[in-house]
């Protein structure tokens, strides 16, 4: 029941946030700009993603080897895909989804491996920062307001109002936080839950501990910036697509991953209608109609789960018939 009801709200959030992206939008328009766009970036922009994918597999598995494992190449890829096919239905699951996958082909204890995987998102969102510092570096006098007015400023001034409105609201959800603390401690919830807590804990520090005992730590950082090479590389290719968004430069591109990755974090079935809004703001800024920024924030995020779906669903076809026991008739 309670899987349940998380699934309605966040189902109920992606729609609102499509409502909102799409609200007061010429439909006519979009239409004309799928009409004209241009499919064969499309495709060559989607051969980087694929690439992208292969090297994020290469490197969850070298931080799988201090634990003692290392899976083929092709259940990890495999797993990684189960994961993202996972969060399009249940948000930030895809996690446990893809450790449940490894664990189940080639027995890889869960808790070390999820220690792996939020090693891997700390790394993932430090360099998601440093690309945001450059980015609002170079091009500090353009992006700036953008940043400051859209994002930076709004948060800013949230938080004030909870502050000076409601300043009872941030006392409360620190009790809520340390009366939580003591009751897991206390066993409240039943010795599993405390030791499943503990054992993830003491996981992540293992985690923590590989990147700094792995033997292929150059090899690791390799891989960290070839991905995020790879995913420069895919969005800048997807804004030639559509013609308003292609004469957008390669600093552009770093603009849009940013903003993109940003979507794709809210808390909603991979990032619809998140990534939708925070897309077409972004390119409205280069002065592009919403309705021609919404074109290319569905063809890039729709051309990518659509891909994500193709992945997951022809390796988990090969592990169907992969474990069917063969039949086998008399002669």
């Amino acid at each position: 029941m309670k899987k349940n009801i998380q699934l309605v709200l966040f189902l109920f959030l992606a729609a609102l946030l499509l409502f909102f992206a799409f609200r007061g939008v010429n439909f006519k328009s979009i239409a004309e700009g799928f009409r004209e766009a241009n499919y064969l970036w499309v495709f060559v922009a989607l051969l980087a993603g694929i690439a992208s994918h292969i090297v994020r597999a290469l490197r969850w598995r070298l931080l799988m080897e201090p634990i003692g494992h290392k899976p083929p190449l092709l259940n990890t890829l495999g797993a990684l895909m189960v994961g993202y096919l996972t969060n399009i239905a249940f948000p930030r699951m895809g996690e446990l989804a893809r450790c449940g996958s490894l664990k189940k082909t080639d027995r890889v204890p869960f808790e070390p491996l999820f220690g792996t995987v939020i090693v891997e998102r700390a790394v993932d969102l430090i360099a998601l920062l440093v690309l945001l510092a450059v980015v609002f570096l170079i091009r500090i006098e353009f992006f700036g307001s953008f940043l400051w007015n859209e994002a930076i400023l709004p948060i800013g001034q949230r938080i004030n109002s909870i502050f000076v409105n409601s300043p009872l609201i941030p006392v409360m959800v620190i009790v809520a936080i340390l009366m939580l603390i003591i009751l897991i401690r206390r066993n409240v919830f039943g010795h599993k839950l405390n030791n499943r807590i503990t054992s993830i804990f003491w996981a992540v520090i293992d985690g923590l501990k590989s990147i700094y005992t792995m033997k292929k730590r150059r090899a690791f950082l390799g891989y960290t910036f070839l991905m995020w090479f790879l995913y420069w590389l895919m969005t800048w290719l997807m804004v030639f697509s559509t013609a308003p968004t292609s004469q957008l430069g390669p600093i552009d591109g770093f603009f849009l991953l940013v903003v993109g990755s940003m979507g794709m974090a809210a808390p909603v079935q991979g990032g619809f209608g998140a990534f939708h809004i925070i897309t077409a703001m972004g390119l409205g800024i280069y002065g592009i109609e919403r309705a021609q920024g919404l074109v290319y924030a569905i063809i890039s995020h729709e051309s990518q789960t659509l891909l994500v779906i193709v992945m997951a669903l022809a390796y988990l076809v090969f592990l169907f018939f992969k474990r069917s026991p063969r039949k086998t008739e008399a002669v």
